[in-house]
């Protein structure tokens, strides 16, 4: 019983002394503004803070990538709208196709459609490039389809075919090549 009654002083003390002291716990690092720093006297402690270099760091890097982005971008905003101003729309001269990005009012969008997107006649051939592939694959799974339908129905299965040939018709066939490329010769064209 000695030790318990010596626990609970202890742990009563405890709470009387952290009851003066307020604590701050984040990320499970305590800290505590009731220990000062003192003179060369007595204990010397110093209080436990994380790190703010990762915070500082991301500042830095965002303000200097603010710095390299917006405002070169601002200026050239500023100059395409003030020097250079939206395009007006003036007659086609005859016999004159106008690019597709010249359809574009403002510089900066006609510069992104000119160098930057594809051309959407081109884009509009490569899809239906695609949906032509798409229809000959559908048709070619539908061919499959039967073929394996038909096999079922004939008790059929897939394998070489061919027929027999006897070797008579393989020499008359060569033996009548034969005097054709003799009558005619080396230098026969077309």
């Amino acid at each position: 019983m000695v030790s318990w009654s010596a626990l609970g002083r202890s742990f009563g003390i405890n709470l009387v002394k952290n009851s003066l002291k307020s604590p701050n716990k984040i990320q499970n690092v305590t800290f505590t503004t009731a220990k000062t720093l003192k003179g060369s006297h007595g204990e010397r402690t110093m209080a436990l803070q994380p790190s703010r270099w990762q915070w500082h760091k991301f500042k830095d890097m965002l303000h200097f990538y603010m710095m390299v982005g917006l405002i070169p971008a601002g200026a050239l905003i500023f100059y395409c709208n003030v020097f250079i101003g939206p395009a007006q729309l003036t007659p086609i001269p005859e016999g004159y196709t106008p690019k597709y990005w010249e359809y574009h009012r403002h510089p900066i969008t006609r510069f992104i459609a000119r160098y930057i997107h594809n051309n959407p006649q081109q884009d509009y051939e490569k899809f239906m490039h695609f949906l032509d592939e798409e229809q000959q694959r559908i048709k070619l799974r539908a061919l499959e389809k039967e073929i394996i339908k038909k096999m079922a129905e004939r008790q059929d299965y897939q394998a070489y075919y061919y027929k027999p040939m006897v070797n008579k018709y393989l020499r008359m066939n060569k033996r009548t090549g034969d005097e054709l490329y003799n009558r005619i010769g080396d230098d026969y064209k077309d």
